[in-house]
């Protein structure tokens, strides 16, 4: 069993399914757990969610002028469900900035939970988990490599590529 688990962790692929299946495992068994905060530009969204964008990015501006500034390209590909999400162009953040700031820096409207292990991000753009099925959600990888961290532990740097797929 264990060859071949180690077989298909070899295959990208395989890589991103597996840690989709882990994550949608882990949403429905309560294992994620917690309050959703969802965050949108200034134009989109209610009241609350502004207010909650205006909070963190006024924390980011902050800091911004002590930090360096990096380039990170950011994709969001939902292709796989019904291409509804789409995104490519590169955003400027704060040296030590996470994926889930590049992410929020789109300027799609981004759903997270908060949980014990760190943010989970549940829907971008309206695109949610589980809208295409039991298995069906987001997943990052960085510079084609997949990370095991959650978006708000996972640090980018100048010239990284950040690339959200929706999984089905």
């Amino acid at each position: 069993m264990l060859n071949r688990i180690s077989a298909l962790w070899t295959s990208r692929a395989s890589r991103r399914l597996m840690v989709g299946v882990a994550l949608v495992a882990a949403l429905a068994t309560g294992a994620l757990g917690g309050c959703t905060q969802t965050t949108a530009d200034s134009g989109t969204g209610s009241a609350a969610g502004s207010a909650v964008a205006a909070t963190g990015s006024a924390a980011v501006e902050t800091a911004a002028s002590d930090d360096a500034q990096i380039a990170v390209q950011v994709v969001v590909d939902s292709s796989a469900a019904d291409g509804s999400v789409t995104y490519s162009d590169t955003v400027e953040l704060d040296e030590g900035a996470t994926v889930l700031d590049a992410l929020q820096a789109t300027g799609l409207e981004v759903e997270v939970q908060d949980s014990e292990y760190g943010a989970f991000v549940n829907a971008i753009g309206g695109l949610a988990s589980f809208d295409f099925g039991d298995a069906s959600g987001w997943g990052y990888d960085l510079n084609g490599e997949m990370v095991m961290d959650s978006a708000d532990v996972a640090t980018v740097s100048d010239g990284d590529v950040l690339t959200w797929t929706y999984l089905v």
